[in-house]
C-alpha cells in the first residue's frame, strides 16, 4: 500500500485553482481561435470573464486575478494582430482588453466577496443555532448536565477538535461532568490548572479564544480555566490549529460552559447550605428537648444528694465524702444542661429584654455569684465612676461575664490576677476580662468562640461560644488577644444614651432635608 506525502497533497491542493485557471484560459483561447474565422462574434471574449467569475466564487480572488492576466495576455498574443506579440495596433482593441481585465478583476473580487459573505452568514447561522440549542437545553434542567454534554458534542462537530472535556468542582476535587474521559495524568494537569488559576496552552480573554503554539508542535491537552471549572480540549491537528470560525464558535461555547458550571456550583452550594441548616435546626431541637427533659431529674438528684449530706442523715464520713463528690458532678451536669438551653435559646433568635443597665451592678452580681470560686485569686475591678449605662439584657450579660470569669479561673494559677475593666468610647463601652494564665496560640484566637471547641479535656466548649452569641445578639463584638501578662477578652456594647439619641438625630436630619 502506497502512502501519500501530506506535504505534497497540501501543495497540490494549493496549486489546483491556478492550474484550473490556466487550463480554462487555454481552452477558451483555443475555442475562440477556432470559432472566430467562422463566426465574427466579438462577444466570445466574455468567456474569459465567465471563467474569472467562476474561479472567484470557487477559490477566491487570487486565482481569478491570475486567470484574468493570463486571459489578457493570451487574447493579445493569439487573437489580436499583429499575432505572436503583445503589441496592440488599434485603440479600440486596447479599450476592449482594458475593459476585459477590469471586468475580470472587479467581477472576481465581487463574486469572491459575496461567496465569503454567504459562507460567513451560514457559519453565523450555524453558530447561533448551536448556541441556541445548548441554551434551551440548559433551561430545561437545573443542573445543566444534558446541556454540558450537548455542548461538548457540538464543539467537536466542526472537525478542528478531537475532544472536549468539562470538569466541575466537587468536595473531593475536580470531577468530569461532560465530554470524553481523561487519563489520570490529564486529570492531574487539569486540577493543577484550577488550583493555580493558570491556563495551559489556551486562554479565553475578552470573548476570544487564543491558542498558544509550542515549538516543535506536539500533541498535548490544553486547559482553559472557566468560572466554575476547567475545560480540557485536544486539537485534531496541532500544526493547522483551529480556523477563525471554529475559534469564534468554541469561544462562545466555552463562555456558555463557564456560566453553566458556575450555575451548577451555585446550585450545589445552595443545596449543601439547605442540608446544613436543616441539620443544625434538628440538632438544636434535639439539644433543647434533651436539656428540658434533664432539668427535672437533675434537680431531684441534687436535692436528694443535699439531703443525704446533711448531719441528720447519720452517714459515715466516707459516704459523706462520696456524696459530696457526686453532688459536684451533678452540679457540673446541671451547668452543662443550662448552657445547652441557653445556646438553644440564642440560636432560636429569641428576643432579648434590652434595658439600660449599670455595668457596675452587672459586674458586681457576676462576681458575687462566683464568690467562692474567685477566692484563690486576686480579682481587680477597674470601672470608671462616670461610665454610662449600657443597653443590655441583664440576665444574659451577667451570664456572659460569669462565663468569662469561669474561663479565667480555669487558666489562672492560684494567687494570680484576674482583671475586670471598662472604658467609654463614642457611643459604646468596651469591657474586658484579663488573667495571668498561659497565652492562647495564635491559630486558636478565632476558634475559641466556636461551639463545642475547647482546649480542656473535660470542657464542654460552650462557655465562650455562649459569650460570643450573647454579645452578638446585643449588636456588639468580642475578640480574644494575648496581652503582656496573659489572655484578654474584650467586648463592646452600645450605650443607652446613644441608642436613645439615635431616633432624635434621624428626625432632625429628616427635618433638615
Amino acid at each position: 500500500m502506497v502512502k501519500m506525502d501530506p506535504g505534497r497533497d497540501r501543495r497540490l491542493r494549493r496549486a489546483l485553482p491556478y492550474l484550473a485557471g490556466m487550463a480554462g484560459v487555454i481552452a477558451i483561447t483555443a475555442a475562440v481561435g477556432l470559432l472566430r474565422p467562422v463566426l465574427e462574434l466579438p462577444s466570445l471574449t466574455v468567456a474569459y470573464l465567465l471563467l474569472v467569475l467562476w474561479l472567484g466564487a470557487r477559490w477566491g480572488w487570487p486565482p481569478a486575478v491570475v486567470a484574468a492576466v493570463l486571459g489578457f495576455c493570451a487574447y493579445d498574443w493569439f487573437l489580436v494582430p499583429p499575432f505572436g506579440t503583445l503589441w496592440i495596433s488599434a485603440p479600440h482593441q486596447l479599450l476592449d482588453l482594458v475593459v476585459l481585465l477590469a471586468a475580470a478583476l472587479l467581477g472576481g473580487r465581487l463574486v469572491s466577496s459575496l461567496a465569503r459573505q454567504r459562507a460567513g452568514a451560514a457559519a453565523s447561522a450555524q453558530e447561533s443555532e448551536i448556541l441556541n440549542e445548548v441554551a434551551v437545553a440548559a433551561l430545561q434542567e437545573p443542573e445543566g448536565s444534558r446541556a454540558l454534554s450537548l455542548l461538548c458534542e457540538r464543539a467537536v462537530e466542526p472537525g478542528g477538535l478531537r475532544s472536549l472535556t468539562l470538569l466541575a468542582g466537587a468536595p473531593e476535587g475536580l470531577e468530569v461532568v461532560a465530554g470524553a474521559p481523561l487519563t489520570p495524568a490529564e486529570l492531574r494537569q487539569a486540577r493543577w490548572a484550577a488550583e493555580n488559576h493558570q491556563n495551559l496552552g489556551a486562554r479565553l480573554a475578552g470573548g476570544r479564544l487564543e491558542l498558544l503554539r509550542t515549538v516543535p508542535a506536539r500533541p498535548e491537552p490544553r486547559c482553559v480555566v472557566l468560572t466554575g471549572g476547567v475545560a480540557v480540549l485536544w486539537l485534531r491537528n496541532e500544526r493547522e490549529g483551529l480556523g477563525q470560525r471554529e475559534r469564534h464558535l468554541l469561544a462562545g461555547l466555552l463562555g456558555l460552559a463557564g456560566l453553566l458550571l458556575d450555575r451548577r456550583r451555585a446550585a450545589a452550594m445552595t443545596e449543601r447550605a439547605r442540608l446544613l441548616e436543616a441539620s443544625d435546626r434538628l440538632k438544636s431541637a434535639v439539644l433543647s428537648s434533651i436539656s428540658h427533659e434533664l432539668k427535672t431529674p437533675i434537680a431531684a438528684l441534687r436535692a436528694g444528694l443535699t439531703t443525704l449530706s446533711m448531719p441528720e442523715a447519720g452517714l459515715p464520713p466516707a459516704q459523706c465524702e462520696l456524696i459530696a463528690g457526686l453532688d459536684g458532678q451533678a452540679s457540673r451536669l446541671d451547668r452543662l444542661v443550662g448552657d445547652l438551653l441557653t445556646m438553644a435559646r440564642l440560636e432560636a433568635d429569641l428576643g432579648l429584654e434590652l434595658t439600660p443597665q449599670r455595668l457596675e451592678d452587672v459586674v458586681g452580681a457576676a462576681v458575687h455569684t462566683l464568690g467562692r470560686l474567685l477566692e484563690p485569686f486576686a480579682v481587680q475591678v477597674q470601672l470608671p465612676s462616670e461610665l454610662p449605662a449600657v443597653l443590655a439584657d441583664e440576665l444574659q450579660l451577667e451570664r456572659a461575664l460569669r462565663n468569662l470569669l469561669e474561663n479565667a479561673v480555669e487558666w489562672t494559677p492560684p494567687g494570680g490576677r484576674i482583671e475586670i475593666g471598662a472604658r467609654a468610647g463614642d457611643g459604646t463601652v468596651s469591657v474586658w476580662v484579663a488573667n495571668q494564665g498561659p497565652a492562647i496560640p495564635p491559630d486558636d484566637l478565632e476558634r475559641v468562640f466556636d461551639k463545642f471547641w475547647t482546649r480542656r479535656r473535660q470542657g464542654s466548649g460552650l462557655g465562650l461560644a455562649i459569650v460570643h452569641r450573647v454579645i452578638g445578639a446585643h449588636g456588639g463584638s468580642i475578640r480574644a488577644e494575648n496581652g503582656r501578662d496573659g489572655p484578654r477578652f474584650t467586648f463592646t456594647l452600645r450605650t443607652a444614651e446613644a441608642t436613645a439619641r439615635r431616633p432624635e438625630e434621624v428626625q432632625r436630619s429628616a427635618g433638615a432635608s
